[in-house]
């Protein structure tokens, strides 16, 4: 049943890039629709989702450290203990950040829908006449917008997911949403993607000292940390693509570019304070410590 939501998934979206409305028809004719694992595929997409922007996240918060610390010319062991420190701190950050928003979002949403239900069981009929009069400012003519609220007030449930949409702009709740769970996925994005910019200066601080020295002489550990990262942002840009409906390379392509704008700008600050506002002492201390 899976492969065939999605075979269904994959015929539907060629349909409407072709705009070939018989092969539309076609396909929602001969597939039969399974609600569970489209809610299955829901939920694993919210994932999905925090997996990308977290990564995106960490992955950009850390590099501009480094093209801050480069762009002063300050000795690259700073890479490794801001990068990290960085690194750490900020996914604790968005991973408690994410939790407690969406779990915020899900308490005041269950508090106005009890409101609301509250306000429909002991006066149906004035939740049933606010209803059509938000129709009609949608445009529905007040005959049928009568007609459709009387008829979904029979239907309580339903009626108060309509209540709840049109009145306060709230989707109905889904009770797959695990906000933790979401919390700590954004955690490990954060930290395995914002590790990338890291990981040429951590292999070679395990190289013996006069080699280490001579590689970052000549900036190679920067110029792999650059490569990797706008790699790994493309890719990432590419993924986002699924949910942007763009496509996959003008997705990455401008996730790269926005990207390096970001840390090109980090760079040039760092370069601006160390030349010209820091003491030249001080300067000397920081890049040969």
């Amino acid at each position: 049943m899976a492969e065939r939501t999605v075979n269904r998934q994959k015929q539907a979206q060629e349909s409407y890039k072709l705009k070939d409305v018989e092969k539309s028809k076609t396909t929602h004719d001969t597939c039969p629709c399974d609600a569970a694992e489209e809610k299955h595929k829901i939920a694993h997409g919210q994932f999905v989702k925090s997996i990308i922007y977290g990564g995106l996240d960490g992955i950009v918060s850390t590099f501009v450290i480094i093209c801050s610390i480069e762009g002063a010319d300050f000795n690259p062991v700073y890479a490794l203990v801001l990068g990290f420190s960085n690194l750490i701190g900020d996914a604790i950050s968005m991973g408690m950040g994410d939790y407690l928003s969406a779990t915020a979002d899900i308490e005041h949403q269950k508090t106005e829908y009890k409101r609301e239900k509250w306000e429909f069981d002991v006066n149906p009929e004035g939740e049933i006449e606010e209803m059509i009069e938000l129709l009609e400012e949608r445009g529905v003519s007040h005959d049928d917008a009568e007609v459709i609220m009387r008829t979904t007030a029979k239907y309580p449930d339903i009626f108060m997911d309509q209540m709840m949409y049109y009145e306060l702009g709230f989707m109905p709740l889904d009770e797959n949403e695990k906000p933790a769970k979401q919390g700590v996925v954004t955690f490990f994005a954060f930290c395995l993607f914002g590790l990338v910019p890291l990981l040429s200066y951590v292999l070679f601080g395990l190289l013996p000292w006069e080699t280490y020295d001579t590689i970052n002489r000549v900036n190679l550990s920067f110029a792999i940390s650059c490569i990797a990262t706008a790699i790994t942002l493309f890719v990432l840009g590419a993924v986002k693509a699924n949910f942007s409906g763009e496509k996959w390379a003008v997705s990455g392509l401008k996730v790269a570019v926005m990207g390096a704008l970001a840390c090109a700008a980090s760079y040039l600050i760092g370069f601006l304070i160390a030349r010209y506002m820091l003491k030249e002492d001080a300067q000397t201390e920081l890049c040969n410590v």
